[in-house]
This record gives C-alpha cells, sequence and structure tokens, in this order.
C-alpha cells in the first residue's frame, strides 16, 4: 500500500492536489473486474503495438531515434532492439497507436485513448523493473486521471484531446519511480506547462503526426518525471493560475473532479475495446456495414444508394462536415472516413488493417462506391449518446428495394463487451506472423498473471522477438 501522501491539501495548488491522489492510491484496493477489463486492455494494446510494426509512422520515428542511439534501457515491443526510456516510450506509444486498433474512452464531449499511455506504464516499469502489480496500479490510475480530464471538458478548442496525456503520463510514470509528492506535483506541472497539443494534428487531411501525437506527449512527461525525480521544478500553478490550462483546454471545466480520491466507480471501466482499426465514432458504421454485406452479393453493381445516419453530436458533425473526410488522400485520413470505411467493408466484407494496404481509398470501384453515400447527423439517436456513436444505415439497392442496419453498440463497447476468449482471438491475430502460438499463449499467461509478477520484466521479455 502506498503511504498517505498527503494529509490536507486543500489549499495546495492542483497539481499536488492531483499528486497526491495518484500516490494515495492503494493498489491492494483494484475490484476484481476492474483488475481484470485492465488486463484486457493490456493486453489488446500488445496486439494491436505487435501489428504496427512494419508501418510508416513507427518505422522513420525509429531510423529517428536509432540515429540518436543511447543507452539500452528498454523493449521496443516486437523487436529486440533496446533504446532508452524515453525513445522506447515514443516508439511503443506509435507502435501501441499507429493502426487505430486500440481503445477509446468516450467522455461527455469528448474522445480519447488511453490505452495509449500503456506503452509509459510497461516501459518505465520495465526500467524499475517494477511489479506487475505496480504497473496494473499506474495504468488503472493513469486512466482514470485521462478519462476524468475527458469527461471535465467544455470544448477543446483549439487543443487535441492527446493533451490530457500530459498530465496522465506523469501520474503513471511517477509511481512507478517512486516520486514524493513534491516531486510528483512538479513533474505534472512541468509535462502541463509543455505539452499541449493542437487540434491541426487531426484536422484536414491527415499525416504521420496523428499516429504519433500522444506519444510525443508521452516521451516529453516521461522525461518531466525523470527530470523531477532529480529536482526540477515547474509552475505549481500551471493549470488554475493566470496563464494556466484553466484558460486552455480545460477552460470552463469543473477541476474539482481532478483532485477526487481514486476509488469507487473506476472509469478504466468505461472503456472500449475497439473490434475495427478505424476511429472510434465509426464503430458502429462499420459493424452496420459488414451485417449489410451479408446480403449483398456484388455491392458495386447492386448497390445504388447507401444513406448513414448518426447521432447529432459536435464532434461527429464536425467528422461529418470535414470535407477532407470525404475524399481521404492519406491512410492517416482513411481510417477516418466514414465514407471510406462503410465502402471498403461494404465492398471486401470485413475490415482489417488490409483494407488500408495499396492506397485502396483511390481505387475506382472505391471511390465510386463513396459517391453513392449519403452522410448526416440524426438527432433522434442522441438517446443513445454519450458513451456510443450509433448509426442507422440504410441501403437502396439498383432494383429499387431498401435494407435497414441499425447497430447502437458494437462489438466492444461497456455494454456489448467482447469476452475474455474474443480479446485474446483478436490478439492471436495481431500477434500472428510476430510470435509463435506458443509465444502468444505465454504473453496471455503473463498478462493474465500480471499483479502477481514480481518483475514486468518477464511480460516485456517475451516481447523481444524479431530480427530487430
Amino acid at each position: 500500500m502506498v503511504e498517505k501522501a498527503l494529509a490536507d491539501t486543500s489549499k495546495a495548488p492542483l497539481v499536488k492536489q492531483i499528486a497526491g491522489r495518484v500516490l494515495d492510491f492503494d493498489s491492494s484496493a483494484i475490484p476484481t473486474d476492474v483488475a481484470l477489463h485492465a488486463k484486457a486492455l493490456i493486453l489488446d494494446s500488445l496486439g494491436c503495438a505487435l501489428a504496427a510494426g512494419a508501418e510508416h509512422t513507427y518505422q522513420r520515428a525509429l531510423c529517428t531515434l536509432e540515429e540518436l542511439g543511447g543507452s539500452p534501457e528498454c523493449t521496443v515491443i516486437g523487436s529486440k532492439r533496446r533504446m532508452p526510456v524515453t525513445s522506447a516510450v515514443m516508439l511503443n506509444g506509435i507502435l501501441i497507436r499507429e493502426l487505430d486498433l486500440n481503445d477509446a474512452y468516450v467522455g461527455p464531449g469528448q474522445m480519447g485513448h488511453p490505452s495509449d499511455n500503456i506503452a509509459v506504464a510497461l516501459t518505465v516499469g520495465e526500467r524499475q523493473r517494477s511489479s506487475g502489480l505496480e504497473v496494473l496500479a499506474s495504468v488503472v490510475a493513469g486512466y482514470e486521471l485521462y478519462c476524468r480530464i475527458q469527461d471535465v471538458i467544455v470544448s477543446r478548442g483549439p487543443w487535441d484531446h492527446v493533451t490530457a496525456s500530459a498530465l496522465a503520463v506523469p501520474a503513471i510514470a511517477g509511481r512507478l519511480l517512486k516520486l514524493d509528492v513534491n516531486q510528483l506535483a512538479n513533474a505534472l506541472a512541468l509535462s502541463a506547462t509543455h505539452g499541449n497539443t493542437l487540434a491541426a494534428v487531426r484536422s484536414g487531411q491527415l499525416s504521420n503526426a496523428k499516429a504519433m501525437a500522444n506519444a510525443f506527449v508521452a516521451q516529453q512527461a516521461t522525461l518531466c518525471a525523470l527530470l523531477a525525480a532529480h529536482g526540477m521544478t515547474g509552475p505549481l500553478a500551471v493549470i488554475e493560475g493566470k496563464g494556466g490550462l484553466n484558460l486552455g483546454m480545460l477552460a470552463g471545466a469543473n477541476l474539482d473532479l481532478l483532485t477526487e480520491p481514486i476509488t469507487g466507480r473506476f472509469r478504466i471501466s468505461d472503456v472500449s475495446i475497439k473490434a475495427y482499426p478505424c476511429i472510434g465514432t465509426a464503430q458502429a458504421m462499420v459493424a452496420a456495414a459488414l451485417q449489410m454485406r451479408s446480403g449483398v452479393s456484388d455491392p458495386v453493381k447492386e448497390i445504388k444508394h447507401v444513406e448513414i445516419r448518426m447521432a447529432d453530436t459536435p464532434f461527429v458533425r464536425g467528422q461529418v462536415e470535414d470535407q477532407d473526410r470525404r475524399r481521404p488522400t492519406s491512410r492517416e485520413s482513411a481510417d477516418h472516413s466514414f465514407y471510406y470505411l462503410a465502402a471498403v467493408a461494404l465492398l471486401d466484407g470485413e475490415l482489417t488493417p488490409a483494407q488500408f494496404e495499396d492506397e485502396r481509398w483511390m481505387q475506382p470501384t472505391v471511390k465510386s462506391l463513396m459517391e453513392r453515400m449519403t452522410i448526416h447527423t440524426d438527432a433522434s439517436l442522441n438517446k443513445y449518446t454519450p458513451g456510443s456513436f450509433p448509426c442507422v444505415l440504410e441501403l437502396t439497392t439498383a432494383s429499387g428495394e431498401k435494407r435497414t442496419v441499425e447497430v447502437f453498440y458494437p462489438k466492444g463497447h461497456p455494454k456489448n463487451r467482447m469476452l475474455s476468449a474474443e480479446v485474446e482471438s483478436k490478439f492471436r491475430g495481431c500477434a500472428r506472423g510476430v510470435l509463435s502460438e506458443a509465444q502468444q499463449s505465454q504473453t496471455i499467461a503473463l498478462v493474465h498473471d500480471l499483479e502477481n509478477l514480481s518483475s514486468v520484466n518477464e511480460l516485456m521479455d517475451e516481447l523481444a522477438v524479431g530480427d530487430g
């Protein structure tokens, strides 16, 4: 059990109050169901990382960081390479995120991907030789802070949601580094000051920057925690003070939630595991398209028009109105394009990483089907929000027949959970070609037994495979 960090923090700067709550969180108090879901998210994230080793963003970042070199401290997932802790945090974060297949948390008005920061827990935990229980607790605490931030944001304005990780990452790393409350407060202050990310990273035709947005923040935030361990100080009023986050991403937010004890309801339980490698807002839409596909033998010939209705929320509305999503020109834009995702799901009857190979979004048959689509918002679907992105898909055939599919909670949503066997199946599908079946089974077993591992290095050693 972590020793009580603070007795009375009511008048302390908010970062110090948050630090106290993070350090006070008792790893022995994690409920069984919360631990099970946290481990499912860790296994899922490892699968996402193992599947992404050939992707462009990772490969470009790897070349850069290999040139820089440094102490071989930590494992790069799916590789025999070892890197300095901050480099490994960045690379592992990119791997988890690049395929857009990792988890999603939907707050009242904002959505993010807290599993991006599992890279921090595993990598810093490996450096510190932390126990599996310590790593598990850091994941639960990090998710809680990240998701609370998404809950209180009124409007991100010019800021991207990964800015939340500027607070969540030091919390994860700081616990594992065993910082005291003052050191952790300064780590939070340093990171929050420098970790803001512009929403341009997720606007227009998307670039490699989308896949590495959180990894950039995580790398810097980990560095801030290491600096704070050596006494580096930061502006402790960074949240509520002059020029603080309360004037930026947290403008208008109820900041009291950020300083509440980490106990009772755990927000990690409300996090979805994605079934498809695409933006979270499209999970139900893809599921609907795949259901519709089962009754269509030749989509190009049979489909005359597709009408897609989605909830009328600001986040969805912004994506529907974004004309750059109408005709994607990059891999990153394609997995965020409702038009492309629906078209390729209807054509292929599946949506896997294979559907993003060879610039499929530029192929004439795909573009032709995309042009037959109308997508708009429908306020009648708002009863399923917040927390879901429901979809109604209506197809009109060449003969004039109309068919309708409704999906309100796609597979992996908290109201339509993946079974443990389904999470394992997804992991094996992602890990195939990187880990042998025996290695897959051993990794699954180690994650399931995480809280009993004397060191998380047992798990990371199993992931140090490949040619690099």
